[in-house]
């Protein structure tokens, strides 16, 4: 079964077919996957489709950790004369905790359409404009570094938002992408359950029913050919670890959906593994990608 006509791959531009289900799509031609889940950002801060508190304890620890990480990973690769401070944008900042990580060797705004995440985001010293990337950026606004952690995967039109970035960056400039990868081992273990007639994991990697599901699954070579539509080249890619016990039942448990015994037995099983999937092909993948100049 093919999906819509006027859905191409952002890739290589062919037509993408249905894959598991009507909204899971796939490339005919290379190995992208997409979906066709509609995205409903709460701008307004008027529901909370899911447990917010709870999203925030069960992210913190793993997500702070790994966004150390990433700080000095790019401090290293621009490393910036002694003195001078590059500019930062973080497009969807969430909390604010990439740009905090960020602060000792940046100036950073972010970026935030979640009218509720925003407001906790400022509340924390974070300066941050609610709104979409690029819409709330004057025209002459030029960064150093653009990132999109856990972002790039919930934008419907990439190719548009890869050329924005470009419009945006200082010439040598830098897009970080922190994404989920196609070729990780819980998005491979999922897609065997759902095979087996277990569909609920396949759809939680995808976040079905979320305000902002995923739409995107890249990899190495998806991420390449997107970046080089709009005049980027793959400079570096990394890993960073998926899964932290510390908060793993409140991640799984904010969905609303998800009651607190099959939350807490998921949480158990994936505890119990997570020694073993920490050596199997990581699900979260870094990519650098470098404007020219």
């Amino acid at each position: 079964m093919n999906a819509p006509a006027s859905q191409s791959c952002p890739a290589c531009q062919n037509r993408l077919q249905t894959g598991l289900y009507p909204w899971h799509l796939v490339c005919s031609a290379c190995s992208y996957e997409g979906s066709s889940l509609l995205v409903d950002i709460d701008v307004h801060g008027d529901r909370e489709v899911l447990d917010e508190t709870l999203r925030e304890e069960g992210l913190s620890d793993l997500r702070q950790s790994n966004f150390r990480m990433l700080a000095a990973e790019l401090d290293e690769t621009l490393n910036p004369p002694a003195g001078t401070s590059p500019t930062l944008l973080d497009v969807g900042c969430g909390h604010g905790w990439f740009l905090k990580a960020t602060s000792p060797h940046f100036t950073g705004l972010g970026i935030e359409p979640d009218a509720r995440v925003a407001e906790m985001a400022t509340a924390q010293g974070v300066q941050v404009r609610r709104g979409f990337f690029p819409d709330v950026l004057e025209a002459n606004e030029r960064f150093d570094v653009i990132s999109f952690n856990d972002v790039m995967e919930h934008i419907p039109n990439v190719n548009a938002a890869f050329d924005a970035c470009v419009q945006h960056l200082k010439p040598g400039g830098r897009i970080l992408v922190n994404s989920p990868a196609r070729t990780g081992v819980l998005y491979r273990i999922s897609k065997l359950m759902n095979r087996l007639g277990m569909r609920g994991s396949f759809e939680r990697m995808w976040q079905k029913g979320f305000p902002s599901p995923h739409v995107h699954y890249f990899d190495d070579d998806s991420i390449r050919a997107i970046g080089q539509r709009a005049g980027l080249m793959l400079e570096k890619t990394s890993t960073l670890p998926s899964i932290s016990t510390s908060g793993l039942y409140a991640r799984i448990r904010y969905d609303r959906n998800m009651s607190a015994a099959k939350a807490a037995l998921i949480a158990a099983i994936l505890t119990i593994l997570n020694p073993i999937l920490q050596r199997m092909p990581a699900d979260i993948k870094v990519w650098t990608l470098r404007a020219p100049g």
